[in-house]
């Protein structure tokens, strides 16, 4: 079944929201009690710390900045994305939780001996990992304004990541899940055929290839979710136990990088038609809240805002996105897509405005100046 690429784009924002706040109370119960693994969702009590509260706003107030941004300048502008993350940079860094550090791992003896240090204390959440997966939803805005090219998508998030502290993993984390985002919205994606196209577009970059080979395996072979964590996590707790700071152990690092966007891709691609399954799948990981952003982020895209479960979206309450509510996450949709159609005056985007839109280079050009949108 087709959707319209409004409904998509509605989608794969609030799909961010919904993932990122159901991974959150995951997340938060984990902490509480990490014995129990009866872990649900109460929509009765949806009451988050004002920690986690404080975490949503953080992610959500860079994702909307950069929407903003790209609406403000209609493209991406490096110089105004600059700024922006500038900005919100300088906000968060005084925060005196260390949850809120920004930098990210270094290649370096001393910054991988801070690592082991951190996981050797039991810290086995892997903080610096989740802090590198949130930055998939911080780009979102840019994987949907250029999903229709393939090579400018490219380029465009790399410009987005040399702002973003040009970090290698965030890079290839992004084209990834902006590659997936673009065959959503194409209506391109093939459950079953998207791993070696994804692999064709990135290109032969260990260690990232080697966990979409095994996603790709514990796919087709229908593996079950221990299965699945077990098998995509073995290269972290390789580097939990080595103390040698070798090549090897640099490559195991990075592949631990990427388990996040491995298992959410695994959960996705398993359950590609039912939102709520694989977000409720994903949160069940040591990663709830990374990869319960990155499946809702695919899913909604994929699904559109018709696939999210209502029951969520009522119950969901305030603190969406760092927004008031659904409604100014809809709307911010609406003026992302109208950018992307070519829209002039973004002011006169009402909800009742009805489009025809198609894929890149369908419609002919016109042989006189457009009367209208």
């Amino acid at each position: 079944m087709q959707h319209s690429l409004l409904s998509k784009f509605q989608g794969a924002l609030l799909g961010a929201a919904l993932g990122n706040y159901v991974g959150s109370q995951f997340n938060y119960q984990l902490e509480k009690n990490r014995e129990n693994y009866k872990l649900f969702v109460d929509w009765n009590k949806f009451n988050l710390s004002k920690l986690e509260k404080n975490y949503l706003q953080k992610w959500g107030e860079i994702t909307v900045n950069c929407a903003e941004s790209l609406i403000r300048k209609k493209e991406l502008n490096e110089e105004d994305w600059q700024k922006v993350y500038r900005e919100w940079q300088y906000k968060w860094e005084n925060q005196k939780d260390s949850t809120y550090e920004l930098n990210p791992i270094k290649s370096s003896e001393i910054e991988l001996e801070k690592l082991v240090g951190r996981v050797n204390n039991k810290q086995s959440n892997f903080n610096y990992i989740n802090k590198v997966g949130n930055t998939i939803i911080a780009s979102l805005p840019v994987s949907l304004i250029y999903h229709e090219d393939e090579f400018k998508l490219q380029e465009k998030l790399q410009q987005w990541g040399n702002v973003w502290q040009n970090c290698l993993e965030i890079n290839l984390s992004n084209l990834v899940v902006g590659y997936i985002i673009a065959q959503a919205l194409t209506e391109r994606l093939d459950p079953l055929t998207l791993i070696p196209k994804i692999i064709d577009y990135i290109g032969e970059k260990e260690p990232l290839v080697g966990q979409l080979r095994q996603v790709e395996k514990l796919i087709h072979q229908g593996a079950n979710l221990d299965s699945a964590i077990t098998h995509l996590s073995k290269n972290f707790k390789f580097l939990e136990k080595q103390q040698i700071f070798d090549e090897g152990q640099q490559r195991s690092l990075s592949s631990a990088f990427f388990i996040p966007i491995s298992l959410a891709l695994y959960c996705f691609l398993s359950t590609p038609e039912d939102f709520g399954l694989a977000v409720l799948r994903s949160a069940r990981t040591a990663w709830s809240t990374q990869t319960c952003t990155i499946v809702g982020i695919l899913s909604g895209a994929y699904n559109s805002s018709a696939g999210l479960p209502v029951e969520w979206r009522q119950k969901m309450g305030v603190e969406l996105l760092g927004m008031k509510d659904e409604v100014e996450i809809m709307k911010l949709a609406k003026t992302l897509w109208a950018v992307w159609c070519g829209v002039y005056d973004l002011n006169n985007v009402t909800q009742n405005l009805v489009s025809a839109v198609a894929a890149s280079n369908v419609i002919r050009p016109r042989s006189h100046p457009a009367s209208g949108y």
